[in-house]
């Protein structure tokens, strides 16, 4: 009798476990979505049902061309700033920013006003910040920001002084993994010669080669060190007769072996034209010469010839620069006029027109170095002899001798000191004669 009650008791659990007979939940929500992370959540027949369904990615649309923000671009139109270089998100890695700062400190007896020599007591002989961007493989751009407050006669090339100037500024076009070809268009310095800008005293030789003009360059380099170049820039100067300046056109050739052990180079430029050579083209434009507007009679070429050596701690370098032909005396004579009251209180200042025959122009420099390292420092020194020829009405030192020395006193900052003695041109020529001492110190700083 047991058995048949505990019988009937399991089917009828049986029968009310069937869906058909099953008791709706009190708690059911029949139009409600749970939302999860991972699932969506879809409700059958009223009662709450999670089925589990893949979550199809959002589709993905590759942008061809780079979004064009519209504002900007409207904006960059009232600015008349539409073709101007924006930056890029990578910039870091194109652009390239250095720069430094050199101070100068003088003593002597400087009468003569020789050019080449910053005769302040203290002066800011430049600060600069250099820019190097890069395009791509095949064009670059370099810029300079300079600003100095020298004397007037150290150098006719740094000019204006005393605000801030663009010295150069230009554009290469060339990929020498490709070709040994490019070409240079903006403000640069000529290659003309070798020489240091903005050194502490500028050699005689730089004085009649540095030339910073607005050119175009078209030259090669090869993997063996073979270069060269021709340049045409225009000239300042009306030449007589002429309504218009003339262009000056130049040419250079060169090999260059750098190497620590036994490095050498030495090469050989021309210029159409000396006066497109910065000091040079000073005296025709200077105010206390006897015509003035000046103007050159003629144009005079001229040659600059470069020489350097180094094994090991010595170096050896020579320069030397000079006219091909003659001056005519009315655009640069051999010797010039000074009045006995000069002579007597000041020494001539070579501010006079000149007499007698036409200068044939010419400096020469040789300087030989050391160096070596103590105390963990690197230094320097170095002797040097300078000379000139004709260069009276330039206001160059017939003779110069000279010993300096450097000290890299930390990272990036260097000490020179450097001793020059110069003899002035003799009363034969018309110089006040007699020998000058100068003391001169600069401290150098740099960045980048």
């Amino acid at each position: 009798m047991k058995l048949k009650l505990v019988v009937a008791s399991m089917s009828a659990l049986a029968l009310l476990s069937n869906p058909a007979f099953a008791v709706p939940q009190t708690k059911h929500t029949p139009h409600k979505k749970i939302h999860k992370t991972s699932h969506h959540v879809v409700v059958k027949n009223d009662y709450q049902e999670i089925v589990a369904l893949p979550i199809q990615p959002a589709p993905v649309t590759l942008e061809t061309e780079p979004r064009i923000d519209t504002y900007q671009t409207i904006l960059d139109g009232m600015d008349h700033n539409t073709s101007r270089a924006k930056p890029m998100p990578d910039w870091f890695n194109r652009i390239g920013i250095s720069g430094g700062t050199n101070v100068d400190l003088k003593w002597g007896n400087r009468r003569p006003i020789y050019r080449t020599e910053n005769i302040n007591r203290i002066a800011l002989n430049d600060v600069y910040v250099n820019f190097s961007g890069v395009a791509n493989d095949w064009a670059k751009a370099f810029g300079s920001l300079e600003f100095s407050n020298p004397s007037q006669n150290y150098s006719r090339v740094y000019q204006p002084i005393n605000s801030v100037t663009l010295e150069q500024g230009f554009v290469t076009l060339g990929n020498f993994d490709v070709y040994p070809l490019f070409l240079q268009v903006g403000k640069k310095f000529q290659d003309f010669g070798r020489y240091t800008i903005h050194p502490l005293n500028r050699t005689l030789a730089q004085s009649l080669s540095e030339s910073l003009r607005t050119s175009a360059n078209l030259g090669f380099i090869t993997k063996m060190g073979l270069h060269g170049s021709v340049y045409a820039f225009r000239n300042t100067l009306t030449v007589a007769n002429q309504s218009h300046p003339k262009t000056v056109y130049g040419a250079s050739i060169g090999f260059d072996h750098p190497n620590d052990q036994l490095g050498y180079d030495v090469g050989l430029g021309y210029l159409s034209n000396m006066a497109g050579v910065n000091d040079v083209a000073t005296v025709f434009v200077n105010p206390d010469f006897a015509r003035t507007p000046y103007s050159p009679v003629h144009n005079v070429g001229a040659i600059a010839v470069y020489a350097d050596v180094n094994s090991g701690p010595f170096s050896l370098g020579a320069r030397y620069t000079t006219s091909i032909q003659t001056f005519n005396p009315l655009d640069i004579s051999s010797n010039t006029v000074c009045s006995q009251e000069e002579n007597a209180l000041v020494g001539c200042t070579f501010w006079h027109a000149g007499t007698g025959a036409g200068a044939r122009l010419w400096a020469a420099d040789l300087t030989a170095g050391y160096g070596f390292n103590a105390m963990s420092k690197n230094q320097n020194i170095y002797l040097g002899y300078q000379a000139s020829g004709n260069a009276v009405n330039l206001a160059l030192p017939r003779d110069r001798i000279l010993a300096g020395y450097g000290i890299d006193m930390w990272k990036n900052t260097n000490l020179g000191l450097e001793y020059t003695r110069d003899y002035a041109y003799g009363s034969d020529k018309g110089g006040p004669g007699g020998a000058t001492n100068t003391v001169g110190v600069r401290g150098a700083v740099k960045f980048g």
